[in-house]
């Protein structure tokens, strides 16, 4: 790349106006997010996979969020208690009494004896979860519940994005004297950490497996989304850095990150039918 090269103003302008709209939606979602005490009522790893998602697809992530994601406006007269959203499947919960008609006895001897000072035992927690997780997915169309999942690994490509294009900056690394190269494979190993990460922390919380299992689980689950997301932002890095501006642009402009910004975008659309076969095959576990 040449140093003296400068995107057109106009560009510039646009890619600023774009990258505030994302700083704008992650703030509206941050700020709810504090108002409403999120932390004490939803999947506390949702937190930042929706302020990070809207950094990209703010509009998409807003109304995600709004209508799916949005923890309940605090109760003073009630203690506060965390919640999970994902669906554990090591641990069936019965949900023919779901509607509450019949209630099941042994599970209000242990809704008794499992309080202490206003707080669940864990395997209560995880069983009132699960069971929360049953009413909140039925309720949700099956494609919102796919862009949900597709947030988990977007949030992992843009930290892992974020990570590898300033050490890549700072190192000065190059492959055959270009750094784009040396990009997508450090971006890729980031982003894969960052998602397995984000993965693991959705399926151990609900199973109660903290170790190994967990790991290869949010693996499997993560892998392939992962790697279909950034097929789409990294063609779109390809394109726009070696096509159309001839490995000139800079990652110190406005311009480069607002390219960025648009190949998040494609890779919600190319992650889009692989977790539509993970989430149907029971492969990813749909969370919220």
């Amino acid at each position: 790349m040449t140093d003296d090269y400068h995107p057109p103003l106009a560009l510039t302008i646009l890619a600023g106006i774009f990258l505030a709209l994302g700083a704008i939606c992650m703030l509206i979602i941050t700020v709810d997010i504090i108002w409403r005490r999120g932390w004490r009522s939803m999947m506390w790893i949702m937190i930042p996979v929706y302020i990070i998602n809207a950094g990209y697809v703010g509009p998409l992530t807003l109304y995600l969020y709004f209508k799916y994601g949005r923890p309940s406006k605090p109760d003073p007269s009630k203690p506060a208690q965390t919640s999970s959203h994902c669906h554990a499947p090591e641990k069936p919960v019965d949900i023919e009494n779901e509607g509450g008609d019949v209630p099941d006895p042994s599970l209000h001897d242990h809704h008794h004896e499992g309080y202490h000072e206003g707080h669940r035992e864990p395997h209560q927690e995880d069983q009132h979860a699960a069971h929360h997780h049953h009413h909140h997915t039925a309720s949700r169309p099956l494609l919102a519940t796919v862009l949900i999942g597709v947030s988990h690994c977007g949030a992992g490509c843009v930290l892992g994005d974020l990570v590898g294009e300033w050490l890549v900056y700072g190192t000065n690394a190059t492959i055959n004297g270009q750094g784009i190269w040396a990009e997508l494979l450090i971006d890729y190993g980031f982003a894969l950490l960052f998602g397995i990460l984000f993965q693991y922390f959705s399926i151990a919380p609900m199973s109660g497996q903290y170790g190994p299992v967990s790991v290869w689980r949010a693996a499997k689950a993560d892998v392939l989304s992962l790697t279909s997301f950034e097929i789409g932002a990294f063609g779109w890095m390809v394109a726009y850095q070696v096509g159309i501006w001839g490995y000139r642009l800079e990652m110190t402009t406005w311009t480069y990150w607002w390219m960025m910004q648009v190949g998040m975008a494609l890779g919600v659309v190319t992650a889009t039918p692989v977790n539509f076969w993970l989430i149907g095959k029971g492969i990813k576990e749909p969370c919220a």
